[in-house]
């Protein structure tokens, strides 16, 4: 179809030539070859102009417009390259047309491309010969690549010079149809008065198409009928495409039935069509999804392939066994039968049966072996592997989609299918730059906006493989604005995936420099989520870009995603029972999908910072039972065994000692965090305190001096061997051995260390007889705060005054007195309780300060 694009101009007059040897007319070579090429005798032609060129002392412009005419015998047989070499020629060098010629001469070689090029360039300025010729061969290319916006631009210059041509108002018809712009077709088509013969063929045709287009089915249809009652000035291709065109229409209305039957009628009477393998495309759309195995479609179908041949079983035949005379008998070979064994095999495999899929198989093997050349061939690998992949014949799809990719004259675009499909296959197993090779591979045999899709899902394997630097090279590679558009989307969703710090502001530059893009809602979406996920959250902007989502890019965006934004968004603004009704919403009517389990953590959560303990943890403990090894399970077993501590009920607090020991034995990060929590569980809600030394201490003993947990779990043993030593000095000791490693492993500078200091201390105290090292302890922290900015008042504090009740008790009245003043200089929170008992003992004890005449009192007197 391109050639005849590219070469649809009747024999193009040349201007007069005026020689002084001899006159074109003169020669009989060029009126035999003139008159060849009128009768499309182009071999002949091209031999009469050759025979031509011979003639003695031709002038230099009747010898380019021979060589001219030689080019273009030779570019109508598709001799590209002896037609290059013709135009090549010193003579030409200065010739207007030559531009034109070399176009065509491209064309016809395949490198639309460059034809392009050279017809922008060279052969459709203002005073280029045909012109007008050249403007529509080059919109043509321009089609053919895919690329029907800059079809539509050269067409319009066309019109531009020549609203008047018939030809180009068509051509410019058929290319809004292709862009789905079909009331604009109606409108750039010629009125029926200003065509005849085939032109008005064509207009019908184009008229009917567009009709299609707009769903106008049944007057679309009546115009399809009118082409196909009268054969007259149509192409056989044109007259074929109005037969699928009015079963197309049928098919839309619903009258499947009379689709297929036109078509089954079609392909009986038409085996050699041109569109013969569109015909059963469109066939295979009338048979059901899952067809039986006697449907009627399927076995009219099996009539048009040929018996199997009889063969002997797999031996060669030149062996000297009685095998070897085996009957060998060729198939029956008729026109249709490629066609129609491969449709029937597509639809076996849909009728899904285990011999009808073995069936299919052997339909396509014998294809491959009895039609080796045949086009289908590629289909056949094709689909094939995509069978395989679908039957988890990884393996068997490798190597189809290598076939396919040896084949010599496949489509640029069926190969392009198996490499994406293999490219989706290996992103599935997450060899990402495996996946990325291939679709890389794949926009290389693709043009506009499929190469484009081709090169996004490069860029996005090389994302997810965490390759980063080669996407930013593809991405400075780009030139296409479009791509660059979804390429920096695909970066800012990349980073959001990631939770990374980059994506919001990534997201946020997008929006604003594409404020119309296709994927904005997408870009909205992904924005809100991490603007919520960031430190700290920012709820405004996030409630800006979901409130910005209209109701119909809702409906196209995940429902998953959406929801676990509004969810987050009613979390972060402390909202808990919005956020959990939200999830349970979504939960409601979504019964599958991935990020189910993540959205019921999140009820589970919300109900749980909702105080709704019971019900999150039913909803909790359900999730960790249904859905074991998902990501989410420790944490909702975790937050199960919260919500179970939290409960008001003993029962319920004892139950949560059996769910922190299921999540311990689960062995997850969460495990840890278990035994912490169920430690303190056992001392501060359960009193069991030989139980919580024995959950601890085992684990105290065997951590390293770098472990992060060291620690919480030192100060909850402490705290448990200290609350159940009572005078025990053997359980004491061990206390005070915790402690000590503790401090020893603590810096100097740590403001745990009065903590655990105050701890100490009241261990010694406990001990009866080490009162004095006890006060050292609480003293020792005092002297440590003065003159610092502490973060630990409450412990610092706790060692004062305790230091005091100890000094109290021995009756060193000034010495109280004075330690309670140094309390107060402190300027802590309790600083002015401080001050009032300094003053308290002073009046008490009448203790004066050192202005009175009394001395003051040594830090050693006051230990």
């Amino acid at each position: 179809m391109l050639l005849r694009t590219a070469l649809f101009l009747a024999i193009l007059p040349m201007g007069p030539v005026l020689a002084e040897g001899p006159k074109l007319e003169e020669i009989p070579a060029y009126s035999l070859g003139i008159d060849a090429l009128s009768g499309q005798l182009w071999g002949v032609a091209t031999a009469r102009f050759e025979d031509a060129l011979e003639t003695e002392d031709l002038d230099p412009s009747v010898r380019q417009e021979l060589l001219l005419r030689l080019a273009e015998s030779q570019i109508r047989d598709g001799k590209a390259e002896a037609a290059q070499k013709t135009l090549e020629n010193p003579a030409l060098a200065e010739n207007p047309s030559l531009g034109f010629w070399r176009g065509q001469a491209l064309t016809v070689a395949g490198r639309f491309s460059d034809a392009i090029e050279v017809f922008r360039s060279e052969a459709t300025g203002a005073k280029a010969p045909h012109r007008r010729e050249a403007l529509l061969t080059q919109a043509g290319l321009q089609r053919a690549i895919g690329d029907s916006n800059a079809a539509l631009i050269t067409i319009d210059q066309l019109l531009a010079i020549d609203s008047s041509m018939l030809q180009a108002r068509l051509f410019k018809a058929s290319l809004l149809i292709q862009e789905e712009r079909a009331d604009e077709a109606l409108k750039v088509l010629p009125a029926d008065s200003e065509l005849e013969g085939a032109l008005a063929n064509e207009a019908k045709f184009l008229r009917a198409q567009a009709l299609l287009a707009k769903k106008d089915y049944e007057e679309a249809a009546a115009i399809f009928s009118q082409l196909i009652e009268s054969t007259s000035k149509q192409s056989l291709e044109r007259y074929h495409a109005s037969s699928l065109g009015l079963a197309r229409a049928r098919l839309e209305v619903g009258a499947t039935t009379a689709a297929a039957d036109g078509l089954l009628a079609f392909i009986q009477l038409n085996p050699a069509s041109p569109l013969l393998n569109e015909a059963f495309d469109l066939l295979m759309e009338c048979v059901p999804a899952q067809p039986t195995p006697n449907d009627a479609i399927l076995t009219r179908i099996r009539e048009w392939v040929p018996k199997a041949r009889l063969t002997s079983p797999a031996l060669p035949i030149w062996s000297d066994r009685a095998a070897a005379s085996w009957p060998f008998v060729e198939p029956e070979k008729t026109q249709s039968a490629p066609e129609a064994m491969f449709h029937l095999a597509i639809g076996l495999r849909r009728e899904n049966s285990a011999d009808s899929r073995v069936a299919a198989r052997r339909l396509f093997n014998r294809l491959r072996l009895e039609f080796p050349q045949h086009p289908l061939v590629a289909r056949v690998l094709l689909e094939g592997g995509r069978w395989d992949l679908e039957d988890g014949r990884r393996e068997q799809a490798a190597v189809s989609f290598a076939a396919l990719n040896s084949l010599a004259d496949v489509r640029p675009e069926l190969r392009a299918q198996g490499l994406t499909l293999e490219g989706t296959a290996r992103f599935k197993e997450q060899d990402f730059e495996g996946a990325a090779e291939l679709f890389r591979q794949a926009s290389e045999l693709l043009e506009n906006e499929q190469r484009n899709t081709a090169r996004l899902n490069a860029a996005t394997s090389l994302l997810a493989s965490g390759n980063v630097a080669a996407f930013e090279k593809l991405t400075e590679e780009v030139e296409n604005p479009k791509l660059q558009s979804h390429l920096s989307l695909e970066r800012g969703l990349y980073l959001a995936s990631k939770r990374d710090p980059g994506a919001l502001p990534a997201l946020r530059a997008f929006i604003a420099r594409y404020p119309k893009h296709p994927r904005l809602p997408e870009a909205r979406l992904h924005a809100a989520l991490s603007a919520l996920d960031a430190i700290p959250p920012d709820i405004d902007y996030a409630q800006e870009q979901l409130d910005a989502l209209s109701e119909e890019a809702r409906l196209e965006l995940p429902p998953a995603h959406l929801a676990m934004a509004e969810i987050h968004l009613h979390n972060r603004s402390g909202e808990w029972a919005l956020a959990a009704e939200k999830a349970k919403a979504y939960l409601d009517s979504n019964e599958t999908g991935s990020m189910r389990t993540s959205i019921q953590f999140e009820r589970g959560k919300a109900l749980f910072q909702n105080r709704d303990y019971n019900d999150a943890r039913l909803v909790l403990e359900k999730l960790a039972t249904e859905a074991p090894d998902s990501p989410q399970a420790p944490a909702a077993l975790l937050l199960s065994a919260r919500a179970a501590a939290e409960g008001a009920t003993p029962q319920s607090q004892a139950e949560s000692i059996d769910l922190f020991d299921k999540l311990i034995d689960t062995g997850s990060t969460f495990a840890d965090v278990a035994r912490l929590e169920k430690a303190d569980m056992l001392i501060h809600r359960l009193s069991m305190l030989d139980e919580a030394v024995k959950t601890l201490d085992p684990w105290f003993q065997r951590m390293e001096k770098d472990d992060p947990l060291l620690l919480s779990v030192g100060l909850l043993l402490g705290e448990a061997l200290f609350a159940n030593a009572e005078t025990n000095t053997e359980v004491l000791n061990r206390a005070l051995l915790v402690y000590d490693r503790l401090l020893a492993d603590l810096p100097a500078d740590s403001p745990t260390r009065s903590s655990i200091l105050y701890r100490k201390g009241m261990t010694l105290e406990r001990f009866g007889d080490r009162e004095d090292e006890a006060l050292d302890c609480y003293v020792g922290v005092v002297q440590a705060a003065s003159g610092s900015s502490r973060a630990d008042w409450k412990s610092v504090e706790l060692c004062g005054f305790s230091a005091l009740r100890i000094l109290e008790k021995r009756k060193q009245w000034a010495a109280a007195k004075k330690f309670a003043t140094r309390i107060a200089d402190l300027k802590g929170p309790r600083s002015k309780e401080a001050a009032e008992r300094a003053t308290t003992l002073g009046l008490e004890h009448m203790i004066w300060d050192a202005a009175s005449g009394e001395e003051d009192i040594s830090e050693d007197e006051e230990r």
